[in-house]
Parts: structure tokens; C-alpha cells; sequence
């Protein structure tokens, strides 16, 4: 039977042709390259197929050297060299260690490290913007806008019910000093200013009569002596009280010349001419009974009192000392 001739050799292709030296050469290196890594990789995988074969050779070598070793003891000690063949010790602490620790970590350091600054310039931007609403300038702004609508509020109030000229002028005043403090959101000054338009219509709205105890069971009066560069001398006193429309009795205020201190009193002692307390005294001795009363009167609308009591000369009498104390 003939033979078959051989099939004619092919010629490269022509992708495989237009390849360079250089080309070819690095296809071949990448080639044994991943031959290498394949047979490594099987050989430190194939623990089992090593520990027969070094095994075996253990086995024939007790043999040769007329060692009486028992299989157990081969298997023992393969054992025990497999087991301390690779062991790992923690590198002692150092720069280089911590370096190589943050180098390896960078990635998540720098994530870390973004957020802080973001959070850093976002609350610096809410703290020290103006423009933002937690910003210090914007909290003093929102302040100073809510006092100035009060004493606004306070200021209407006020002059809704003064009757007298000098405290609408005092208003005035203040309502000036108030725009201006808002414009420089001076907090201090609306706040002094407020506190005393607070108490500014406490005392407009307050009505009441100062009337000297009348008490038969009680002195409407005394007399206190005190010493000065012209020598001791006595001060005449009235015992007075104050009571509401109602017949209710109010606390008064008072600055005690004795302690030069405010106190609040419901009864203190107003001091008067000698003159004024020896008609009172004659009025309360003729019958046991005190007909004139009135002391002063305060008025809805006006900051303070009036004295109505009257001196020798038929006009009301100047206020003088008060005693919170006898």
C-alpha cells in the first residue's frame, strides 16, 4: 500500500508573522514566567504527596543505617517538621513598624482624615459665618431684634397710660437710646433698658393711698432721737401703711435711713414736722380717734406718690426720712 505523503507544513499566520524579536521574546518570557508560578504553586500545595515521598526515603535510609525506627516515629517526627516549618513572629514595635502600618492603611486614613476636615470647616463656616443662623452675630442678631420688640411693646404700654409730661419725655429717650443699641447690637444696654421700662410700668400701673395708722390699740407715731454736730436732737415720726382701690394692703419699697438699704415693707414710718406730728398727736388724744388720715396718694399713670398730708402753711409737706424699723 503506498504511503501517505506528509501534509505540507503551514505557514505561519500572518498576525504570527508581523511579530518582532522583541515581541516574541516577551510573550516567552511571560510564558515560563507563569510556568514557574504554576509548578510553586503545585508544589506547596501538594503537602501530602511531599509527606509520603519524604516518608518513603526516611524509611529507606533506617534501613541502610540498621536504625530500628517504627513507622509511627517517622510519621511523628514528619509531623513535627511540618508543623514548626513556617511560623510567624510579630515584628517588635518601631518607627519603620508604624510607618508601614500607616502606609498600608493609608487608604482608610485618608477617608478618615477628610471626613474630620470636613467636619472641622463645616463647623467652623456654622459658628463664624455671618450668614449662617448659628453663627454668633446672627444669635445676637435674633436677640437684640426680640428685646427691642419687647421694650417696643413696654414703650406703647407706657405711654398709653403716663399722665405725666416728664415721662414721656423719659420714654422718648429711652426709645432713641434703644434703636441705637439694636444698631450695635449692644445686648447689655437693651437688656438695662428693658428691666427698667419693666419697672417704670410696674409703678404706672400701680394705685394706692398712704394713710397713717389709725389703730386705737396701736401708737400712730413716736419720736426718735439721734445725735449730729449740733448736738442730740429728736425726729417726729408717722406710722403709715398703704392699701389698693380694694382696701387690700401694698408693699412699699422704701430706703431706710437708718441702713441707707431698700427694703420692702407693708408698714414704715414717714418722718414730719415737729408742727405736723403735734396736730396729729392732739387729733388721736382728744377722742381716741385719728380723723386726718391721708398721708399721700398714688396715681394710676404717674411714677410716684403725692403727699396730700398739709403743713402750718396749707400746703403738703415735703417727703422726708423713712424708717423701715422703731
Amino acid at each position: 500500500m503506498p504511503e501517505t505523503p506528509p501534509p505540507p507544513p503551514q505557514s505561519p499566520s500572518k498576525k504570527t508573522s508581523s511579530l518582532s524579536l522583541s515581541e516574541m521574546m516577551r510573550i516567552m518570557d511571560v510564558a515560563t514566567e507563569m510556568r514557574n508560578q504554576r509548578e510553586t504553586v503545585e508544589k506547596e500545595f501538594a503537602v501530602d504527596e511531599t509527606k509520603r515521598i519524604l516518608r518513603e526515603k526516611l524509611l529507606q535510609t533506617t534501613a541502610i543505617t540498621g536504625e530500628r525506627v517504627t513507622e509511627a516515629e517517622v510519621d511523628a517526627a514528619i509531623e513535627a517538621y511540618f508543623s514548626t516549618l513556617y511560623t510567624y513572629h510579630e515584628p517588635k514595635g518601631s518607627p519603620s513598624l508604624w510607618l508601614a502600618h500607616l502606609y498600608v492603611r493609608r487608604g482608610h486614613l485618608a477617608i478618615v482624615g477628610i471626613l474630620a476636615l470636613t467636619l472641622l470647616v463645616t463647623g467652623w463656616w456654622t459658628m463664624h459665618i455671618a450668614t449662617t443662623k448659628f453663627s454668633r452675630s446672627a444669635r445676637s442678631n435674633r436677640k437684640a431684634s426680640r428685646i427691642e420688640s419687647s421694650i417696643s411693646s413696654d414703650l406703647m404700654r407706657a405711654r398709653a397710660i403716663s399722665k405725666d409730661a416728664t415721662v414721656i419725655e423719659e420714654l422718648d429717650r429711652w426709645q432713641d437710646q434703644t434703636k441705637l443699641a439694636r444698631e450695635q447690637l449692644d445686648i447689655e444696654t437693651l437688656d438695662k433698658t428693658k428691666s427698667r421700662l419693666t419697672e417704670l410700668l410696674t409703678q404706672l400701673n400701680d394705685a394706692y393711698e398712704v394713710r397713717i395708722l389709725a389703730d386705737p390699740n396701736e401708737k400712730s407715731g413716736f419720736t426718735r432721737y439721734f445725735e449730729d454736730e449740733n448736738g442730740r436732737r429728736p425726729a417726729y415720726y408717722l406710722i403709715v401703711f398703704a392699701k389698693n382701690e380694694k382696701g387690700q394692703p401694698v408693699r412699699r419699697t422704701i430706703e431706710n435711713a437708718e441702713t441707707r438699704q431698700s427694703v420692702t415693707v407693708d408698714r414704715w414710718a414717714e418722718q414730719v414736722p415737729k408742727d405736723v406730728y403735734d396736730r396729729i398727736a392732739e387729733d388721736k388724744k382728744s377722742d381716741g380717734i385719728l380723723n386726718e388720715t391721708l398721708f399721700a396718694v398714688k396715681e394710676r399713670g404717674k411714677p410716684n406718690e403725692e403727699i396730700r398730708l398739709e403743713g402750718s402753711n396749707g400746703k403738703p409737706i415735703s417727703r422726708m426720712a423713712q424708717l423701715a424699723a422703731w
